[in-house]
């Protein structure tokens, strides 16, 4: 619950106070330029309703999300992902949850800023989801068939710019150390070509696993 809490603080501390935290100086800057351009306050604020136990409207607030889920950013998708597990819907947690991943490592690619990472989320939404679906892996392969198909198929409606914030070129552009106007994206002419390898690279890494779980 830490953990969860902890990632879920940081991406509201980046998108609603507007202020990075570096942590070896102790310093706060605020973003410039082309970073103060990624306003996600809906996404902060369902993020914020779905953790929230005492949030009367969740079932209907879970629902709209998975039918809008183009629409929302990664993030968004680990936290209904989390929310949908601890209402003791599994098997919809573990497709959200790698929709999401899958989804954050094709916009982790499609980055200019190249230390940007979505690791935090997998490293503190993973563990409990990870843990279920291992125990049964022929469902665990359904389950991904369908992520894939999902994401091949489906367009992205959110600013894919979220993970910039993520990376070390928004400190710097903060202090003046970097061009504060440029792209935070490759170009979109390359993005069908990243789209399709990420998801090829994704599927292909987890049939590897699951060949070499199942010789165990």
């Amino acid at each position: 619950m830490l953990l969860k809490r902890y990632a879920l603080l940081l991406f509201m501390l980046l998108f609603t106070s507007g202020l990075w935290a570096q942590t070896m100086t102790d310093h706060l800057v605020a973003p410039v330029g082309v970073y103060k351009t990624i306003r996600l306050d809906n996404d902060i604020r369902v993020m914020l309703l779905l953790s929230d136990t005492n949030y009367v409207g969740k079932v209907a607030l879970v629902d709209s999300v998975v039918a809008e889920a183009n629409g929302f950013t990664p993030p968004v998708l680990y936290t209904l992902s989390y929310t949908l597990f601890h209402m003791d819907r599994r098997d919809e947690a573990s497709f959200w949850f790698y929709t999401a991943q899958l989804r954050a490592r094709y916009d982790v690619n499609r980055c200019a800023d190249k230390t940007a990472t979505a690791a935090l989320y997998n490293e503190n939404f993973g563990p409990p989801i990870n843990q279920y679906a291992m125990r049964n892996l022929d469902t665990l392969e359904r389950i991904v068939q369908r992520v894939v198909a999902f994401v091949r198929a489906n367009e992205e409606h959110y600013d894919e710019r979220w993970i910039n914030l993520s990376g070390m070129d928004v400190m710097m552009a903060s202090l003046g150390n970097s061009d504060t106007k440029k792209s935070l994206s490759l170009p979109k002419a390359k993005w069908p070509a990243i789209k399709a390898k990420t998801v090829d690279d994704y599927y292909n890494d987890f049939e590897e696993y699951v060949m070499q779980a199942k010789k165990k």
